[in-house]
């Protein structure tokens, strides 16, 4: 799951604990209006709020190092925007994945600072990472927090899985209800943030997510 503080519909260390309850796994901090300094202590509350050996935190590559540094024995992984050169830290063990935004040039703001800028039919970006772990691809649905944005279609999840050796992860708009579409695509799972962080009950959306997931993998 993704954080988004303004989205939450309670405070943020209560929703990822309730997430997490729920069978959440796997936190990517993001909120990209924080200074590194105010970034990095909201991951310090996070991680002492959620208390959980078992999740997996994938931050900025800018904040990597301090964290890493105070947390030596948690799971810590490294998020890739389009303004991140390739990783190149000693640490190969982590999880490391880069954002892939597809856009129509319909829209543009703050948020494309996170994103890699394609055109809906375009390639995947090549030989950007040669260790990349996962890339991320979104808008695949509509999502009310970029209401312009023209979501690409799980078509475009088969695309880039096609291209590329790189697992995909769904992102944007993606429900319960539409798991089961964006895996047959190809994608090797989803991504949530307004799901889980806009709902009053975060426990059972983490678990309703994750009974798609095992729903599935017990067809295949």
């Amino acid at each position: 799951m993704i954080t988004d503080r303004h989205r939450s519909a309670n405070v943020l260390p209560a929703v990822l604990q309730m997430a997490v309850r729920g069978g959440a796994r796997w936190i990517r901090v993001r909120e990209p209006d924080l200074e590194l300094s105010a970034y990095a202590s909201l991951c310090h509350l996070l991680i002492r709020a959620v208390d959980d050996a078992r999740v997996t935190w994938s931050v900025r590559p800018s904040a990597y190092l301090l964290l890493r540094s105070a947390w030596p024995e948690l799971r810590l992984g490294v998020h890739l925007t389009s303004h991140d050169a390739p990783w190149r830290a000693g640490d190969h063990d982590i999880l490391l994945g880069r954002s892939v935004h597809v856009d129509d040039g319909v829209h543009a703001g703050p948020d494309e600072r996170s994103a890699t800028i394609v055109t809906r039919n375009a390639a995947p970006p090549a030989g950007r990472d040669e260790q990349l772990d996962y890339q991320l691809l979104a808008p695949v649905f509509r999502t009310a927090c970029k209401p312009d944005a023209q979501p690409t279609g799980v078509a475009a999840i088969t695309r880039f899985v096609r291209a590329s050796d790189t697992p995909v992860i769904a992102l944007g708009g993606v429900t319960p209800h539409n798991v089961a579409d964006c895996l047959m695509a190809g994608a090797s799972g989803i991504a949530v943030c307004g799901g889980v962080m806009e709902s009053d009950t975060p426990e059972n959306m983490a678990a309703a997510y994750l009974r798609k997931l095992a729903n599935f993998a017990d067809k295949q």
